[in-house]
């Protein structure tokens, strides 16, 4: 770093202190209506309320400047008095200017009780880190607010600088999980960040995603403490904001809350600066993933005796899936590099000769090895859809998560996911089916789609073996078969922990579904890391079984479902239904009975369906010797809209309620069993 860029460094961050110690210094004296507010109408028992909050960034400060107040209403509300401020630090050094270096600063606060008392907060923030690596730091600070109870008035500034050669456009969150009943937002630009290198001029576009009356003001300003040129402002002031819903099975509410996103471009349309950016996206990646003379050399060995496109895809997957994939292990440092031989991955050949890579340099390993084998291989973008869905008109790159690959076998395209660890040959983790991301062609970059499994490929197989006794004691054995992804979660699973905490984890998962009374315990676990095989589980089981009732014994029908809750119990609905991924669960239940018990009564066949979503078969069979339950259910549809929650709530309103019911046992010696419906 430049003695003149240290100096522009220390300048700016002393004015950024100076006005954030100058704007913290006053706080909003309370009004008699909030001292003496005890709930929110419309909304009982809510935790607490936002009176009132404010965000300031002014780019020629690089900071900016947060302002919360907040009213606790009840006990729970409490928890707001402990503040989590999260930000995250990327070293800067002579060689590179570049980053998001940001600190977290100038913390003051107070809390004001219902009679007007004053406590101010005289503590010192504590600096958490929750992630470092070679130049990034994941970081929160935390506090908590002294001597907070129901009624009082909670209320903080802080300021968040941002390094001097970094503008960044602000995203306004408006929406999250209390009530806020006004915010103020502002943004002053400068005209610097509105210039490139090459002089052109730039334009602010924003996405806003608010309620119809809300309103963004753009207006000049001729002069300002901050600047003697004119500038832009931007403005939001919002009132009565009702929180996030909060349902299960919601989309990603990322997606759908208020909140307002900036761009700087320097084109006219949104169409314009994707496909500019695309084409310097796409231009990195095709170098990093060059078939040069050494990938090919290796290609051609990992290849040979295929006779296909697809049999030298088969190959080549196999290949890449077996390196060291850090998102699951841990990136390697540079002193690590060095001692083994200074390794440093400049291109995909590089992935593959020392065996490891992250899931972005795998999946590029993977595309420009199909490529060395002949065939069309193209890279593509795709976001998170557990966490967000992509827009087209946020004009930024920071929606995409992953990198997935696509690639012509044999005259069709198909979809691979190799940066997934253990995501199956032909296959995408399902968080990167369905969306909509950013992908290569021929000619460009375009807008694309990507497919999706059907539920017979995300299966879970569950049979129980089991013995029960004159007691009531049960015997036997239990195996769970995992397949896609199902079988992927439980696989990442094991390469984020040892033996111990697979088994601890899949027998708590197994507890979690039958009855309390029966203590499992993990016998074997196969094909952990064979990710074309189901991932097998098998338990033995113990204890007891069933609720006497004079000389008769109730028994589930299915032991699995000893753990379900209803997740569908609310009769109104305001966000669509989103499940992650289709599935089909299969129970096979088989319980064998001593002579003095026999089978006095069993639940009538049951077949429930949902038009093109769901499905659900049970059926009981009994005979001499006990009964055997088997129960389908298949889940097809992802998204069910408000509209249509009516029909999916009685539809599983009808399922459990057949899950419910009991097998009815006799303790008197039988000659034959009940066979039935």
């Amino acid at each position: 770093m430049t003695t003149r860029t240290i100096g522009a460094w220390i300048l700016t961050a002393v004015a950024v202190s100076g006005v954030a110690c100058a704007q913290q210094a006053s706080f909003m004296p309370p009004t008699p209506e909030e001292l003496s507010m005890t709930s929110l109408p419309g909304y009982p028992g809510a935790a607490a309320v936002v009176l009132n909050r404010e965000e300031s960034t002014k780019d020629d400060l690089h900071g900016v400047f947060h302002y919360e107040r907040i009213k606790i209403l009840t006990k729970d509300g409490e928890k707001y008095a402990n503040v989590t401020l999260p930000f995250v630090t990327v070293a800067q050094n002579e060689s590179s200017l570049t980053g998001d270096d940001k600190t977290l600063e100038d913390i003051t606060g107070r809390t004001i009780h219902a009679d007007g008392t004053i406590i101010p907060f005289t503590g010192k923030p504590y600096l958490k880190v929750l992630e470092k690596a070679q130049d990034v730091k994941v970081q929160e600070r935390v506090f908590t607010l002294p001597d907070v109870e129901v009624g009082s008035i909670i209320e903080y500034r802080y300021a968040t600088r941002i390094a001097d050669n970094i503008y960044e456009a602000p995203q306004w969150i408006i929406q999250g999980d209390l009530y806020v009943k006004q915010a103020h937002y502002i943004w002053y630009p400068t005209s610097r960040e509105l210039e490139d290198s090459h002089g052109s001029i730039t334009t602010i576009t924003w996405l806003p995603i608010l309620p119809a009356d809300a309103k963004i003001e753009r207006r000049d300003v001729p002069h300002s403490e901050f600047t003697h040129e004119p500038i832009q402002v931007f403005e939001l002031t919002i009132k009565d904001v009702p929180p996030e819903v909060k349902e299960a099975y919601m989309p990603p509410i990322a997606s759908f809350s208020y909140r307002v996103l900036f761009n700087f471009t320097a084109e006219h349309t949104a169409a314009e600066w994707w496909k500019d950016e695309g084409k310097d996206w796409s231009k990195g990646m095709d170098s990093f993933a060059d078939p040069n003379s050494d990938l090919k050399k290796k290609t051609a060995d990992i290849t040979v005796g295929a006779t296909s496109d697809d049999q030298k895809l088969q190959k080549i997957y196999a290949a890449v899936m077996q390196l060291e994939n850090t998102r699951y292990t841990r990136a390697h440092d540079k002193q690590e590099d060095k001692a083994e031989g200074g390794h440093q991955i400049k291109n995909a050949a590089d992935v593959l000769n020392h065996k490891r890579g992250s899931e972005t340099q795998i999946t590029q390993l993977f595309v420009g090895m199909a490529r060395a084998a002949g065939m069309k291989a193209y890279l593509m973008l795709v976001p998170d859809r557990s966490e967000e869905l992509f827009l087209q008109g946020w004009l930024s790159f920071r929606q995409f998560d992953d990198v997935i690959a696509i690639v012509n076998v044999d005259g069709t395209e198909k979809y691979f996911d190799p940066g997934c660890r253990y995501c199956a040959y032909g296959h995408l983790a399902w968080e990167h089916t369905l969306v909509q991301g950013l992908r290569q062609f021929d000619k460009g970059t375009e807008f694309g789609g990507t497919s999706s499994d059907d539920y017979k490929f995300n299966e879970l197989t569950r049979v129980a073996n089991l013995k029960m006794d004159e007691a009531g004691q049960i015997t036997g054995t239990i195996d769970l078969a995992f397949m896609g992804a199902n079988a992927v979660e439980w696989r990442h699973r094991a390469l984020s922990g040892d033996e111990e905490s697979l088994n601890h984890a899949l027998r708590t998962h197994l507890e979690d579904m039958v009855p309390r009374s029966l203590q499992v315990k993990v016998d074997k676990i196969e094909n952990v890391a064979d990710y074309e095989q189901p991932l097998k589980v098998s338990y033995d089981v113990t204890g007891t079984l069933g609720t006497r009732t004079g000389k008769r014994v109730l028994v589930p029908s299915d032991i699995f479902l000893s753990g379900e809750s209803a997740p569908f119990a609310d009769v109104k609905r305001q966000q669509s239904v989103y499940f992650h991924y289709p599935r089909y669960v299969q129970d096979a239940q088989r319980i064998n009975l001593p002579a003095t018990m026999s089978v006095e009564a069993l639940p009538d066949t049951a077949r429930f369906d949902l038009p093109k979503q769901e499905a659900y078969t049970l059926a009981i069979t009994g005979d001499a010797k006990g009964f055997t339950t088997r129960r389908n259910y298949i889940q097809g549809e992802l998204l069910v809209m408000p509209k249509d929650y009516d029909s999916l709530r009685k539809f599983y309103t009808q399922f459990e309620s057949k899950d419910q019911e009991s097998v009815v046992l006799k303790t008197a010696p039988a000659v034959a069993a009940s066979g039935g419906n």
